[in-house]
C-alpha cells in the first residue's frame, strides 16, 4: 500500500465514507510501502490523530522490516482485520481461481481490497465474482490494478470497472488513475484517458487505476457484456464524472420500468431507490 492509496483511504475516512468499517479482508498479503515522513504528512493533512510509535520502523524505509497494512487499518478503527494469500501463511486461504468453498465467508466483510492481487489469478472473472460474494451489502470493494506496465496476467482499464458496476448495481464511490514515477511515489489524477496524451511514458514507471465500489444488493454476481449480444441493447447508459472525489453514482436500468414499479409497490427497497434516483413516481 503506497502513498497514493493511503491518501485516498484517509480522504474517504475524513469524508465519513470509511468511518463505520469494522471488518476488512485484504486479498493478498499487503505491506505499507511508504516512508515515515510521507505517512506523517498524509495523516496531518486530513487532521487525523494516530499513534506515531506504531509506524516508527518506517523511518528506515525502504530498509528494515515491513509493516502489514493491518497496522494502518487499525489506526482507522477497523478492529477485525483479515488477509487471504495463496501461500497459505495467512490466516485465511482462498483460491480465487475457483468458486468460494467456505460459505461462512459469504457477505461478511465491510471492505474487501484487491491491491494488485487479482491480476495474478488466471481465472480473473471468478476472482471478482468471489470478491463480490465476500463483501457485505452496503460494504465496499476497492480494486487497484495496472493499466500500463503491470506484472500480472492482465491489465485493466475504465470499461472493465464501469461494466462491473453497471451489471451488479454497484455504486462508484471513487475512481482515479495513479501515475507511478518511481517505485514508491504515486500521483493521483482523474480517471480520464485523454490525460494520457500529455504524459511522457518514457519517464513513468507504470500507471494504475483504482475504483471503490459500494455493494448495494446481495443479488447473484452478473457478467457485463461489453457489446450488444443477440441484438439486445444494454439497459445502461455510462456517464462519467472526472472530479477528484466525484459524487457517488449508481447505474439505473432504463428498460422494464413497469416491472421496477411493480416491485417498488410491493416494498422492494432497491426498486424504490431506482425510481427515486430517476425522479419517477412509484
Amino acid at each position: 500500500m503506497k502513498i497514493g492509496l493511503i491518501n485516498i483511504a484517509l480522504a474517504l475516512y475524513k469524508n465519513k465514507k470509511f468511518n463505520d468499517l469494522k471488518k476488512i479482508l485484504d486479498l493478498g498479503s499487503k505491506e505499507l510501502r511508504v516512508n515515515y515522513d510521507q505517512l506523517s504528512y498524509a495523516f496531518d493533512q486530513v487532521g487525523i490523530n494516530y499513534n506515531k510509535k506504531n509506524f516508527s520502523i518506517l523511518k528506515k524505509f525502504p530498509k528494515g522490516k515491513r509493516i502489514s497494512t493491518e497496522v494502518f487499518w487499525k489506526e482507522l478503527g477497523i478492529k477485525d482485520y483479515n488477509c487471504s494469500d495463496i501461500n497459505k501463511k495467512s490466516k485465511m486461504f482462498i483460491d480465487l481461481n475457483f468458486p468460494l468453498k467456505n460459505k461462512t465467508l459469504l457477505n461478511s466483510f465491510d471492505l474487501v481490497t484487491d491491491f494488485g492481487n487479482n491480476e495474478h489469478v488466471f481465472n480473473v472473472g471468478q476472482a471478482y465474482e468471489t470478491m463480490y460474494s465476500l463483501c457485505k451489502k452496503n460494504g465496499f470493494m476497492w480494486i487497484f490494478q495496472s493499466v500500463y506496465g503491470g506484472n500480472g496476467f492482465f491489465n485493466f482499464d475504465i470499461s472493465f470497472f464501469e461494466g462491473l458496476a453497471a451489471a451488479n448495481n454497484l455504486s462508484i464511490v471513487y475512481s482515479c488513475y495513479l501515475v507511478h514515477i518511481n517505485e514508491y511515489e504515486q500521483f493521483v489524477i482523474p480517471c480520464n484517458k485523454d490525460l494520457f496524451s500529455v504524459l511522457d511514458l518514457t519517464k513513468i514507471k507504470d500507471i494504475s487505476i483504482s475504483y471503490i465500489f459500494r455493494k448495494n444488493t446481495n443479488d447473484n454476481f452478473k457478467y457485463y457484456y461489453q457489446y450488444n449480444v443477440n441484438n439486445n441493447s444494454s439497459p445502461y447508459d455510462i456517464i462519467f464524472q472526472h472530479n477528484y472525489i466525484p459524487s457517488e453514482k449508481i447505474y439505473v436500468p432504463t428498460q422494464g420500468m413497469s416491472k421496477i414499479r411493480s416491485k417498488a409497490r410491493k416494498g422492494d427497497k432497491d426498486a424504490i431507490d431506482w425510481l427515486r434516483a430517476l425522479g419517477k413516481k412509484i
